[in-house]
Order: structure tokens, then C-alpha cells, then sequence
């Protein structure tokens, strides 16, 4: 699956301390409000991850994110728009 990960290049990306990746995971469950929701993985970095989904959190929510083969990981909504969210992990994943 690694193998089919593209590091992203752009102005944007360049003001971030580190690298996002497409493709390295496809899909996420989010447990948002008391229900979890299948929602796609548009990119990933250690410290957070873009999903897409029509769910409208607050900024500052607290949800949990589980991708296939891990456990469950705290995080934060940093933003909401288009249909897409931004979310910072509680803590810093190493990706493989």
C-alpha cells in the first residue's frame, strides 16, 4: 500500500513541518457525536488527516479516527470546508 503513496508538492505543503500522503489509506471509521461514520481519506500526515464527508463539526471538537489495522486515535477538528475536514492527532503516528 506504501508504495502507492504520493507525497504531495505544493506552495501549501511547503508551509507545513511535514509531508501529507495520498493513497497511503483509503478510508477511515469516525466516531463523531456517538455514531461512527465510513468516511474516505483524502491525505495523511503524522500529526493529522483530511477526510471528506458532508458531517458539519465545530472547530475544536473532539473525535476519534480509526484506520484499518490500528486502534482508535484521539483528535481534533482544525477546520471544516467544502465538504472536507481537517483533523489534528492527539498524538504523532509514525506512517509505514
Amino acid at each position: 500500500m506504501a508504495s502507492r503513496a504520493k507525497v504531495l508538492d505544493s506552495a501549501a505543503a511547503e508551509q507545513r513541518t511535514e509531508p501529507r500522503y495520498e493513497g497511503l489509506v483509503e478510508r477511515a471509521a469516525l466516531a463523531f457525536r456517538g455514531a461512527d461514520h465510513i468516511v474516505p481519506v483524502i491525505n495523511i500526515s503524522t500529526r493529522g488527516t483530511m477526510i471528506e464527508s458532508a458531517l458539519q463539526p465545530r472547530l475544536g471538537e473532539s473525535v476519534t479516527i480509526r484506520f484499518e489495522g490500528c486502534s482508535r486515535i484521539y483528535a481534533f477538528v482544525r477546520w471544516v470546508r467544502d465538504g472536507r475536514i481537517g483533523l489534528n492527532f492527539g498524538c504523532e503516528l509514525t506512517l509505514g
